[in-house]
């Protein structure tokens, strides 16, 4: 750049040096932006890797842990009988409903679905 005291600018030599300055000014925050940018996927990469590690570890500790209880925990031989399959309950239960319906009328019990709500209207 030439000295302004001096007065020896042309006008053009002026002008290129005002888009000159103001380029450079433009280049720099583009610089700055572009590794600031840098700087957030950077950070934003270390955070999704740390938290890749902290599933890793914690399915690897609920794996150790659901193996350990497996271990732990015998399975029964036998199965517990189903009371609503034995047929001295069964017949408990038919009893139980003819005796209601006799008192509450033949339609006792029909509106009821197996989750014992009644049907909306």
């Amino acid at each position: 750049m030439k000295d302004p005291l001096l007065q020896t600018y042309t006008f053009e030599e002026l002008l290129y040096e005002y888009h000159s300055i103001a380029e450079h000014h433009k280049a720099k925050l583009e610089k700055a932006e572009e590794e600031t940018d840098k700087i957030e996927v950077e950070k934003e990469k270390a955070g999704l890797d740390w938290a890749d590690q902290m599933e890793a570890e914690e399915a690897a500790e609920e794996a150790a842990r659901v193996a350990k209880a497996a271990v732990a925990v015998p399975t029964p031989a036998v199965q517990p009988p189903n009371p609503a399959e034995d047929p001295e309950n069964i017949k408990w239960m038919e009893e139980q409903i003819q005796r209601e319906k006799e008192i509450h009328g033949e339609s006792f019990g029909e509106d009821l679905g197996l989750d014992f709500n009644l049907p909306e209207k």
